[in-house]
């Protein structure tokens, strides 16, 4: 395969994603605002997105392994073409019955389960679209297209579902992914798929994941400080920063939005910096202090504190906040992006997909219960300490990782790799 087959597999990549990842952010954002007009009740939507979480819990772990037994690119187009079947299916009955929660409950949980297929295959099937130097930036680009999205999905879908409705909504979004089943048909692999004949159940293939982690030193590192970043962030930045910058400090809820969308800003401008060639060979080596800067930012968050009360104190905790949110998010980026790669080059094809639903399985029970235990913890605690404590956490097992000899002493080989390949190019 030549440069114009990876520019090829890139723009379809990329535009793919782009387009039903937005149909699907614009679908979920004028879900809520549906259901909150038709029901009133924010359990009641909080209960449809509970269960569009629950596939990635359940299945996840073997949908790895069937993948990992079948051809990937048939995987993607078919779930891809089923997901705009389903959603127009959905659209039909919606049609008729508009108002049973329980009809969106069912959508929701299909609809993650099929698409759980999608991703798994996706995120074992980049370092078979590009060449190894262009993982990189696919992740990169995968990246930004989620942050970029995470901000103007529901902009769009607030003016989509009061321009055209929840009907409109759903043709595009069923549209939007056979577009996407269909485009992808004319990705070009790297090698052709060969699917390999098997005799270990699923459970096998699933230990033999569990015994890679437990022997490469590396990525049981990654693994566990993965979980731990799913476990601490989402649950600060959903839970936490509302918390602590709205209900505490009394930002408004204009500011509070400064606050959030500078996080998302500083995604996208990790995710641009981290695709530059030199960069991504620089940190690939440098991923564990990375993350100890992500610690450290943690830790800062207690600045409010320090902040005199006067009648501008709440645009000052908004720069600051906004400040050291659009940094780590920056690092973050630099680092995510980084350890998905590394997973993605060193982890064997026939085990690709399934070392990805593994970490989609743990991180979908660290989301929700790291969610649920800030929650019971901010109000026990003050959460000054439970921030700082979050921060030194992972700032002290980054260090351990990176103290660590064997890990040490890999990077350094690593690095020595590239150093003799720049010299000799």
């Amino acid at each position: 395969m030549g440069n114009q087959s990876y520019g090829l597999n890139i723009f379809l990549f990329s535009f793919t994603r782009f387009i039903t990842e937005l149909g699907s952010g614009v679908y979920k954002f004028a879900l809520a605002l549906y259901i909150a007009d038709v029901t009133g009740s924010s359990a009641a939507f909080a209960t449809v997105l509970g269960f569009s979480y629950l596939p990635g819990v359940l299945i996840n772990i073997f949908a790895g392994a069937y993948i990992d037994r079948h051809n990937k690119k048939t995987i993607m187009v078919v779930t891809e073409l089923l997901s705009g079947a389903l959603v127009l299916l959905f659209l039909l009955f919606f049609l008729q019955f508009p108002t049973n929660l329980w009809l969106f409950v069912g959508y929701a949980f299909v609809i993650s389960t099929i698409q759980a297929f999608t991703y798994l295959a996706l995120q074992a099937s980049i370092p078979e679209l590009v060449d190894e130097e262009r993982v990189g930036s696919m992740n990169s680009i995968y990246q930004a297209i989620s942050a970029i999205l995470n901000v103007a999905g529901p902009l769009v879908g607030a003016v989509a579902y009061g321009l055209v409705g929840m009907e409109m909504i759903l043709l595009i979004d069923g549209l939007s992914f056979i577009g996407a089943g269909i485009m992808q048909m004319f990705l070009r692999f790297r090698k052709t798929e060969v699917v390999q004949e098997t005799t270990q159940s699923y459970t096998e293939t699933i230990k033999e994941v569990f015994q890679y982690i437990r022997e490469q030193v590396v990525i049981k590192y990654l693994f566990l400080i993965f979980l731990l970043l799913n476990f601490i962030f989402p649950p600060l930045m959903y839970v936490g920063l509302l918390h602590i910058a709205y209900r505490v400090e009394k930002v408004s809820m204009e500011q509070f939005s400064f606050i959030q969308s500078s996080w998302f800003i500083g995604i996208i401008i990790g995710a641009a910096i981290v695709s530059m060639k030199k960069v991504s060979k620089y940190v690939e080596n440098k991923i564990f202090l990375l993350i100890q800067v992500q610690g450290i930012l943690l830790m800062t968050w207690i600045f409010p504190i320090f902040v005199p009360e006067t009648s501008n104190a709440s645009w000052i905790i908004t720069g600051v906040f906004v400040g050291i949110l659009l940094v780590s998010a920056i690092f973050n980026s630099m680092g995510n992006i980084p350890i998905f790669t590394f997973v993605q080059l060193n982890t064997p094809e026939h085990l690709r997909a399934s070392m990805f639903g593994v970490v989609g399985t743990f991180t979908g029970v660290a989301v929700p219960f790291g969610i649920w235990l800030y929650g019971i913890l901010l109000e026990a605690v003050h959460w000054t300490y439970l921030v700082f404590a979050s921060g030194a956490i992972i700032f002290v097992i980054a260090l351990i990782a990176h103290l660590n000899k064997q890990v040490s002493q890999y990077f350094k080989k690593k690095e020595e790799q590239v150093v003799a390949t720049d010299k000799s190019a």
